[in-house]
């Protein structure tokens, strides 16, 4: 786990997040966001806990790993954007179910304490919102489904994305088209292209349509390979120094658990907590 954390951390800062202007640290180190998740579930309905088991989340995972707090974590998700008066929060298409179920919580809280102490949360999507596994067109591009081959990891090799781009599944039905339904691969295959080359998906489409799948990944990987090495090597660079990756940690920490107290105090106070 905090191999993870400090390689996630690194890439953040390699991709240009400013630890002067943005604050990180890790979930663990902010106490508030428990005590908010459990407050938020005290004023969950029946009907809303029953939605917990259909959220797509639950539904893939507890397969595996059958357990409250799997069920119960969208309810600390919502804690985590709730606790700053987050209003919009950019994730993917996949998220969007997790923040209606955000927005219903917070409803709910309102209603049950008699007051307006959250506002609604809204989605910032990118022109790419669904990026799909390479492995599974499927599925979405995810660590989770323990396909690595299906995922572009920011810290691997040119080697490793040439690779993964290269096996990537399509199809057999020859020239490109461009179809969601029939050929998901390919579409796949097209829109990280546009999202990595900055480019309109509709040009790209009718750039490829009618081409070479081989063509096509020859192209991407190149793209990938220019946007992602110099991001990686930097990344590299800052994982070969801990003590300011911790540092960044630290001070993040200390400033998010300063608002997240002033904010948890307040809505102490709104509850008659305090």
């Amino acid at each position: 786990v905090r191999q993870n954390t400090h390689s996630q951390v690194a890439v953040l800062l390699s991709l240009g997040l400013d630890p002067q202007k943005v604050i990180l640290y890790k979930h663990s180190a902010v106490l508030q966001h428990t005590a908010l998740a459990w407050l938020l579930s005290t004023a969950a309905t029946s009907g809303l806990i029953s939605r917990l088991r259909t959220l797509p989340q639950y539904k893939e995972k507890s397969q595996v790993h059958d357990n409250l707090g799997l069920l119960t974590y969208p309810v600390l998700m919502s804690a985590d954007i709730l606790l700053y008066h987050g209003t919009h929060i950019p994730v993917g298409e996949d998220q969007t179910i997790h923040l209606e179920f955000c927005n219903s919580v917070a409803q709910y809280f309102n209603r049950a304490y008699k007051c307006e102490v959250f506002g609604t949360v809204s989605q910032l999507l990118t022109t790419s919102p669904r990026v799909k596994s390479l492995a599974d067109p499927g599925l979405k591009m995810s660590k989770s489904y323990g396909k690595p081959s299906g995922v572009i990891g920011m810290l691997d090799t040119d080697d490793q994305i040439r690779k993964k781009i290269r096996k990537a599944v399509t199809d057999s039905f020859g020239p490109i088209t461009v179809d969601l339904e029939t050929r998901p691969g390919v579409y796949n295959l097209l829109q990280l292209l546009a999202a990595v080359s900055d480019s309109d998906f509709h040009e790209v489409c009718r750039k490829y349509e009618s081409g070479n799948v081989v063509n096509l990944k020859n192209d991407l990987s190149d793209c990938l390979v220019d946007k992602i090495g110099p991001v990686r090597n930097m990344a590299q660079e800052l994982l070969d120094d801990r003590g300011y990756i911790e540092e960044v940690l630290s001070v993040g920490a200390e400033k998010a658990s300063d608002i997240a107290e002033r904010n948890l105090d307040e809505i102490y106070r709104t509850i008659g907590l305090k």
